[in-house]
């Protein structure tokens, strides 16, 4: 599905890591997406990048070692599981189960395999919860199998299951709060994720959009202060340097008006910006201007 979607190549090349970075760095994404897959108590919808650059035992062997406990884990009740199947259920039973734990084990293993390649990622944002999906149903496969097999335990582990759904659903329905707007969105990532620098523009805009419309309302006063700090955070953000222009504008504070539609005008080349901008110089008296390159 992903060569037919995109040509020749599995992912198309978006950013230059090193290759050994990238290997580097295996081990800690790995174990991010064992925490997504095992217990995913709290919101992991974004998250700060993983490049390790150096072998280090904290950042490459301590993960490698937790991911390895993980697929052991796995491997044992898969193992477990098959065992049980052959000795209770027979030949047929048995063909049948260690299919739908080969595929289980497939399912877990493969969807994943595309977020290993990190030059083929969104640059400083490629760690999201939602890489797991497909992972969930093939752990879920191996759960069924596990809990087909367990006749002596298999009160208990239903017991534990539903427990752990009625714990998860709380937290579930917790985090849905996060979905309500892109405000709250990336207000909740911006905390998840403090170090991720695309969360911190995304929300940097949601903070423009709402100074846009506190502009609209004519209450510039309130508006100027959140495009300073946005200004201030990322100053090539041009939306932000015109939000903040209209308002001085409105303001009748013409001099910082046009300075900030020229910043805002050279960042963006945005025909729109720049009539605004040479308008607004023709109605203080000034010469047209060219941009600067």
């Amino acid at each position: 599905m992903r060569l037919n979607a995109l040509g020749v190549a599995v992912s198309a090349k978006t950013q230059q890591l090193p290759r050994m970075s990238v290997i580097l760095s295996w081990p800690a994404i790995l174990w991010f997406y064992a925490r997504v897959l095992f217990w995913p108590w709290r919101p992991y919808s974004f998250a700060d990048p993983i490049v390790i650059d150096t072998f280090s035992a904290k950042d490459v062997l301590s993960p490698l070692i937790k991911v390895g406990g993980a697929m052991a884990l796995v491997a044992a009740v898969s193992v477990w599981a098959f065992a049980c199947a052959k000795r209770n259920g027979g030949g047929e039973k048995a063909v049948g189960l260690r299919s739908a734990i080969v595929i289980g084990i497939l399912l877990v293993v493969l969807p994943l395999l595309p977020a290993m390649d990190l030059n083929g990622l969104n640059p400083g944002d490629f760690l999201h919860g939602r890489y797991t999906y497909l992972s969930l149903l093939g752990l879920m496969l191996l759960l069924a199998v596990a809990l087909s097999t367990a006749k002596q335990f298999r009160n208990v582990l239903l017991l534990a299951s539903c427990a752990l759904g009625v714990a998860f659903s709380v937290s579930t329905i917790a985090q849905e709060k996060q979905w309500e707007s892109d405000a709250s969105v990336y207000a909740i990532a911006h905390v998840i994720a403090p170090n991720n620098r695309v969360v911190a523009q995304d929300f940097a805009d949601t903070h423009v959009q709402a100074a846009i419309k506190l502009g609209d309302e004519g209450r510039c006063n309130e508006a100027i202060p959140i495009l300073q700090q946005v200004i201030r955070d990322f100053p090539q953000d041009w939306e932000a340097w015109a939000a903040q222009g209209n308002c001085y504008v409105q303001l009748n504070n013409l001099v910082a008006g046009e300075d900030s539609l020229r910043r805002a005008a050279t960042l963006s080349k945005n025909s729109t910006v720049i009539q605004y901008w040479q308008e607004l110089r023709a109605h203080m008296g000034l010469p047209s201007t060219s941009l600067p390159n």
